[in-house]
């Protein structure tokens, strides 16, 4: 069976450390090889879904497009992931993409209550 064409790397310790406040479970995918759109959904999927079942204490896995390609950054919405903000990196500037569990955004709608009592 071929390996998927993504490399998976720490944000705290990659290329995206100083990009936004990083958490330490934080992990960017990375396509290693151009694929067409719907491979590239396929593709993050399973890559997110993989990094959630492997870190259980990953609270976002990251994903980084030009921000001018807007046919990646499409096929990682389908995937799942949900644009965060544009940032500037030496050489780069990328828009930001996450997919989290849903741990991360559940939200208690009951507002007389505080968080965690």
């Amino acid at each position: 069976m071929p390996s998927e064409p993504v490399a998976l790397a720490r944000c705290a310790t990659g290329r995206l450390r100083d990009a936004y406040p990083v958490n330490s479970h934080d992990v960017e995918v990375r396509l290693t090889e151009p694929l067409p759109a719907d491979e590239v959904t396929r593709v993050l999927g399973q890559a997110s879904r993989g990094v959630f079942e492997q870190e259980p204490h990953c609270r976002r896995v990251v994903f980084a497009v030009p921000v001018d390609d807007l046919a990646t950054l499409a096929a990682a919405e389908s995937a799942g992931f949900r644009y965060v903000v544009d940032v500037d990196l030496p050489g780069a500037e990328l828009s930001l993409l996450v997919a989290e569990p849903a741990w991360v955004t559940a939200v208690d709608m009951d507002l007389d209550r505080v968080p965690g009592t």
